[in-house]
């Protein structure tokens, strides 16, 4: 396999995106900033300041003294200001990993909430196209590798100033001793160099990797109750393993192989560098070039330059993870947002429920077939409106218009009159309810279910919408009633009494259009009874639209439009469609029924 650099585009994607994420907290930055550069100064002296002291030791070991302003042992002070200079540097450095840490946390949570805001906030057509799994993944990893960066610079910028500082008193000590302890810097850092462009092209590709054996082995979770009806899982346990540990699995062990390599032959610099200053500072000390205490500044000089560099592959390692991470998370954030509130957007308190399609033609892209073709329909208030056909005909993107999750791509669909594409969506989307085939609660209680989208409705509201929905006696009869916590999706729950639970929201919200999609479909015949006496109620005075395959339960309906390939191929009630010799409805009707 071949390994390139991570492309130039991906790199400023990821310093662009760490820039905006850390932004808010400029002020905090620029205090440890500030704190950084007098822990360095410091940190930078005590070597040295270490040397004087050993000096004044074996000074006063010969019975030779040194006085600072007369009266005071030169030993005395030069203790004194390395007990002053360690005592300040430890306080900047515990203020500053307070304020560090403080610091990586709010940018990790912020990373997070604005991550689920911005995904809350796009269009429906992006979460139909993508693995969600797989992106909250890339959110958590740019949060926690954003702030893995910043707490690595913070660490690493203040020891490199600290390095500036000690070059600078090492080579006045000597500089044949400075210059050895920098060619090994130097040849130190060429190493590291030269492994970084296969390792980040190798990362980057594990990142791929493990996101799509993550979307594998979350999906099996997701779908929990069907792996235990089909006694699934050893074969999903399987396909966990696969997933997790395949492909970026060996990509990070081949990665981090190359790092032990480097790590290796790293300290093998480190090992000549600090064995040829031993030797040479054997002959130096011996000729007086060089004192006892210089040799010993210089030795600290040694450990403060390969300390940090010790490090520094694995400190590059996590900046090259955060950069990557952040330019993933970045494709995320880049989705443009639903346009909720478009100019002079229209958002009244209340509609009539008339509804107009004016030659209505919808695709999902420029590159895609037209799934609806030159739909023209006129709803009154109050009326009920079947859709059937075959799946595949284009019944649920005429329902998707009606909400602004999408917009023709010809023609225009009105609401009182009203272009969808000039409404405040957030105002027309509380006016219209919906009870789906497939209920999806939430792991929260019964009260909070039947209450979500209308926030300020008492519990009184609650207990007068479930009592319509004919789901109250089976609620009250539970040990905890309304606060029954019904489990993921509901899973707590049956199929009807999660329709029910449905309803009663629909109920609550009181809108002017209701679309029902089949919702009575996968129930039995005595819950199906009891859902639709709830469903005539909830659709009285409602425009209504039902989208259904089971004809049966679509007789009543006002108009019944009948779709075939984008088009509507019949309207009409069910009398007058069943008239029609050889008619689209009418063969759907006689199969269902067994006439075919």
């Amino acid at each position: 396999m071949e390994h390139v650099e991570p492309t130039p585009p991906e790199v400023r994607e990821g310093l662009r995106a760490i820039a905006r994420h850390v932004k808010p907290f400029k002020k905090e930055l620029w205090i440890l900033i500030a704190l950084g550069v007098v822990s360095a100064i410091a940190n930078g002296f005590v070597p040295y300041i270490t040397g004087k002291f050993f000096d004044a030791l074996i000074q006063l070991s010969r019975g030779e003294s040194s006085f600072v302003a007369s009266n005071i042992p030169l030993w005395v002070f030069l203790l004194s200001v390395w007990a002053f200079v360690q005592l300040v540097a430890n306080n900047i450095d515990w203020v500053m990993d307070r304020m560090r840490r403080h610091v990586d946390t709010k940018v990790h949570l912020n990373i997070q909430t604005q991550g689920f805001i911005h995904l809350l906030r796009l269009p429906l057509s992006y979460h139909k196209n993508v693995h969600i799994n797989g992106t909250l993944q890339k959110l958590s990893q740019a949060g926690w590798r954003v702030s893995a960066i910043l707490r690595t610079i913070i660490n690493f910028a203040p020891q490199f100033l600290s390095i500036l500082i000690g070059i600078t008193l090492a080579a006045s000590i000597n500089t044949m001793l400075a210059s050895i302890l920098v060619l090994g810097v130097v040849l130190y850092v060429l190493l590291l160099v030269r492994i970084l462009r296969p390792i980040a092209q190798i990362d980057s590709d594990a990142h791929h990797a493990w996101n799509e054996g993550w979307d594998d082995a979350a999906a099996s979770i997701h779908q929990i109750e069907s792996v235990k009806q089909a006694a699934a899982e050893e074969y999903e346990i399987q396909t966990i393993r696969e997933a997790l540990s395949g492909k970026a699995r060996l990509l990070w062990e081949k990665m981090e192989n190359l790092w032990s390599n480097v790590g290796f032959f790293q300290r093998i610099i480190v090992f000549f560098a600090q064995l040829a200053i031993f030797i040479l500072s054997v002959r130096l000390v011996s000729e007086g070039t060089i004192t006892v205490g210089e040799l010993v500044a210089l030795n600290g000089y040694a450990a403060m330059f390969f300390g940090p560099f010790v490090s520094l592959g694995y400190s590059w390692q996590v900046i090259q993870n955060g950069i990557t991470s952040a330019a993933h998370a970045e494709e995320i954030f880049n989705v443009p947002e639903e346009r909720y509130v478009p100019e002079n957007a229209v958002a009244p308190k209340t509609i009539s429920g008339k509804v107009t399609f004016k030659n209505v033609s919808f695709s999902y892209g420029s590159d895609q077939p037209p799934v609806l073709s030159t739909i023209d329909l006129d709803i009154h208030p109050g009326e009920v409106i079947a859709l059937v056909g075959e799946s595949g005909v284009g019944k649920s993107t005429t329902i998707s218009l009606l909400s602004g999750y999408y917009f023709p791509t010809d023609g225009a669909v009105l609401i009182d009159d009203v272009d969808t594409r000039t409404y405040d969506l957030t105002a027309l989307r509380q006016r219209i309810a919906v009870v789906p085939q497939e209920v999806a609660l939430f792991n929260d209680t019964i009260r909070n279910n039947i209450r979500y989208g209308t926030p300020d409705a008492s519990d009184d509201d609650i207990a007068r919408a479930a009592h319509e929905a004919h789901i109250d006696d089976m609620i009250e009869k539970l040990p905890a009633g309304y606060d029954t916590v019904v489990g993921e999706r509901g899973i707590k729950l049956s199929v009807g009494q999660k329709q029910r639970v449905s309803i009663a929201r629909a109920i609550l919200r009181d809108p002017a259009i209701l679309i029902l999609d089949e919702p009575t479909s996968a129930l039995d015949a005595k819950t199906e009874q009891i859902v639709t006496k709830a469903l005539e109620k909830l659709m009285k005075g409602r425009t209504t639209f039902i989208i259904a395959h089971r004809l049966s339960t679509v007789r009543e309906a006002d108009t019944i439009l009948v779709f075939e390939k984008g088009t509507i191929a019949e309207r009409g009630t069910h009398q007058e469609l069943i008239a029609k010799e050889d008619g689209v409805y009418r063969n759907l009707y006689e199969y269902q029924i067994g006439l075919h």
